[in-house]
């Protein structure tokens, strides 16, 4: 089991490469270019702004607001780009805001405060790899000034510069850290949401979701990916008689039957299997591979261990009925195979007189 950092690391990078989290970076950004070539162009105008040629920064102010206006309208297609392109592309556009700081007065330009919304955006969006790269990048980018401006120290350029470094430096970590913050409590809402408190095994949510998945690895191919042709197969089982565990021992013993069972089950299981709790005393497996005698095995094998727990005072020790159903030979979708597995596994109760039964340990 991956430890809390490094399910923090997954779930960031996840998040970060889903289609519909570029899209939305794609129109953040866009928002932010555009609201810098308004500001830019407005201040052009504005008593005792600097800048250079007035149509010089009216045509960069211009394609800055194009490049935003593509960006927001989704005619440039971020959520087509890795999230590592889209890293580049922010290394690369960095400096036409290192222009624009040029193009406005350098030392005294009225769009370098601007550059905070690039670092926030960075240090938000973008994963530890990248933030602090781009974060010293853009800060490279706010001291240029100092080379080019002969009146840079003039106009006490370097004492606010110094001042921007550690408030970037500032920023970054905090936002960096406010992320991770974000994306653990995600990950505990994410768990609460799909695990069941009981025996700590995948809810019902969690077994549809992993059998959809599943399902459409192998009917529908993803990007440049084919088909998943490996099989797949679905157990369904319950406890036989649970029912009357409950009326003749109470819900606590109930409960503590449940949980003893699930450890069993769990005993016999692949790493790359999933066992679900779909309801009161039925559980679902999930077995990627498994073909037909291997998942008739691993039924017979679940059924034995559930069985042979040790005795553990007057706790009764329940049998339990398996039915399976394999993809593709015994359905192709969801409603079927669930509808195959629990016909066989009903198939196997009434074929065994003996189960409905449980049995008290001692």
């Amino acid at each position: 089991m991956l430890s809390l950092p490094e399910q923090i690391k997954d779930a960031r990078a996840a998040f970060a490469e889903a289609p519909d989290e570029r899209a939305r970076m794609g129109r953040i950004s866009g928002v932010l270019w555009i609201a810098a070539a308004a500001i830019g162009i407005v201040d052009l105008f504005l008593p005792g702004s600097r800048h250079a040629s007035t149509p010089l920064v009216l045509v960069v102010g211009a394609l800055i607001f194009l490049y935003g206006l593509a960006s927001v309208t989704g005619w440039i297609p971020w959520e087509r780009a890795s999230i590592n392109r889209l890293a580049v592309g922010m290394v690369v556009t960095i400096p036409v805001a290192g222009l624009t700081i040029y193009l406005t007065g350098g030392s005294l330009s009225y769009v370098e405060p601007l550059l905070v919304c690039s670092l926030l955006y960075a240090a938000f969006f973008f994963p530890p790899r990248w933030a602090w790269p781009l974060a010293i990048e853009l800060i490279l980018v706010a001291g240029a000034p100092l080379i080019y401006d002969a009146e840079a120290i003039h106009n006490a350029f370097l004492p606010r510069y110094l001042g921007l470094a550690g408030g970037f430096l500032a920023a970054t970590w905090v936002m960096v850290g406010l992320k991770r913050r974000l994306v653990a409590a995600e990950l505990r809402q994410r768990e609460f949401a799909n695990r069941d408190p009981l025996t700590g095994v995948g809810n019902r949510r969690h077994f549809d979701a992993t059998m959809k998945r599943e399902l459409e690895r192998r009917t529908r191919p993803f990007g440049r990916r084919g088909l998943d042709t490996s099989p797949l197969a679905l157990l369904i089982l319950d406890l036989d008689d649970f029912k009357g565990v409950n009326d003749r021992h109470g819900h606590q013993v109930g409960d503590a039957v449940l949980q003893a069972a699930t450890e069993r089950v769990l005993s016999v299981l692949r790493s790359t299997d999933i066992l679900a709790r779909i309801g009161g005393d039925e559980f679902a497996i999930i077995a990627p591979g498994a073909h037909g005698e291997g998942a008739e095995r691993m039924a017979e094998s679940v059924c034995d261990a559930v069985a042979a727990g040790e005795p553990d005072g007057d706790l009764p020790r329940p049998s339990t009925s398996v039915g399976w159903a394999v993809f593709p030979d015994d359905g192709q979708d969801f409603e079927t195979l669930m509808r195959s597995a629990d016909d066989r596994m009903l198939r196997r109760k009434r074929a065994d007189p003996r189960r409905g039964l449980l049995r008290s340990a001692g």
